[in-house]
């Protein structure tokens, strides 16, 4: 079994699927940190610059812990990229087929407001024009 120095190093899968892969770094002592937060099950927080390689940081982490793991993005656009491009780039790479979801949205959206209103409140909450949403029921899927 590869581990993360591996992984990221010159002669890795990720350089022989990549053929403009570069070892770099911060990306993996990004991967190691998240691998160990992930192993803990802890939350982390990472601010990394462009070019570090965040993507495959986190995705590779991800996928080799075997737990169940949400990535959200700030944009639709790299949803799609990690949708379409870099989770099938990393799982071909790593020999490691994962179950993924695409979730767009109001409906599966989630914040601290909504769940707070879904507390205090008897009824299910729902957007406008959204189908109504149940809070509870969408943490309990994330967390298990």
């Amino acid at each position: 079994m590869l581990d993360l120095e591996d992984i990221f190093g010159q002669d890795g899968p990720l350089a022989r699927a990549l053929t403009d892969f570069r070892v770099r770094h911060e990306q993996l002592r990004m991967a190691q940190s998240v691998s160990a937060a992930l192993a803990a099950r802890e939350s982390l927080v990472v601010e990394a610059g462009t070019g570090t390689g965040k993507t495959f940081a986190y995705l590779v982490p991800a996928l080799l812990s075997g737990v169940r793991v949400l990535i959200s993005t700030g944009t639709r656009t790299l949803q799609d990229q990690l949708f379409a491009k870099d989770l099938p780039l990393v799982c071909a790479a790593l020999g490691r087929p994962a179950r993924v979801a695409l979730l767009k949205g109001r409906g599966n959206y989630l914040c601290h407001y909504r769940l707070g209103r879904a507390d205090a409140a008897t009824e299910q909450l729902s957007l406008v024009d959204a189908p109504p949403a149940r809070p509870r029921a969408m943490l309990a899927r994330i967390q298990r």
